[in-house]
């Protein structure tokens, strides 16, 4: 791979005025980081492939690191235990997860899901235990956020009402709750269940394309 062709980039699946458009229903939302963030870097060497320039996005044991890769820069910044913000307008952003649970970091949470659809960038990579997955917006994913957009317009304030009267202190986790399960999101029974089935939950249900790849080059890929 060269600079020239960036396969750790992705390409918009529409036209991206139409993108744009699409992604109004946010209001602009994207960007949650302060103006005073200070960034680090990794630069990514010409010729690396694209799964070797993901495993250099960083991770750590006890909390999240967040940031968004460029043509020749992987920028990040160090996040706290359970969240991280991000630029949610580039294109292809990446966070990871706490690697001391061995059984939670390699499974997304269903925040990560809602945001990759509410928010404008096209690739989300989450640094798992494990595994590093790759997520890019398809054409049929876009149906999947108008069903979201159309969702929020009709019932967005009426549904944060009613959980903001009924548990103030985790309303945005049973909003996200909601709306997921409109989109026809239900998770397994168990943590050996969603390990195995998330990602085809993905395909067949939100329409993502989904990728895990390991994160040491030695083991077999899903």
């Amino acid at each position: 791979m060269t600079f020239g062709e960036l396969n750790h980039l992705p390409i918009c699946p529409i036209d991206p005025e139409r993108y744009d458009r699409l992604y109004a229903f946010n209001h602009d939302r994207d960007d949650r980081l302060p103006a005073f963030t200070e960034w680090n870097q990794i630069r990514i060497q010409e010729g690396f492939s694209e799964e070797r320039i993901y495993r250099l996005l960083p991770s750590a044991v006890e909390f999240e690191y967040s940031g968004c890769l460029t043509k020749s820069r992987i920028r990040y910044v160090k996040a706290d235990s359970s969240s991280a913000g991000m630029l949610m307008a580039k294109p292809c952003t990446f966070h990871s997860h706490p690697t001391k649970n061995r059984y939670l970091a390699d499974i997304p949470s269903l925040q990560d899901i809602h945001s990759f659809l509410f928010y404008r960038q096209l690739r989300s990579i989450t640094v798992g235990g494990t595994k590093i997955w790759v997520w890019d917006k398809t054409k049929a994913a876009l149906r999947t956020v108008r069903k979201l957009a159309t969702w929020m317009e009709a019932n967005h304030f009426r549904v944060v009402t009613h959980w903001m009267k009924e548990d103030a202190d985790n309303w945005q986790v049973m909003y996200v709750q909601t709306v997921m399960k409109h989109l026809g999101w239900v998770w397994p029974d168990t943590i050996d269940e969603m390990d195995v089935q998330w990602p085809q939950m993905l395909r067949d249900i939100l329409k993502i394309q989904v990728r895990v790849l390991p994160r040491e080059p030695r083991v077999k890929s899903r």
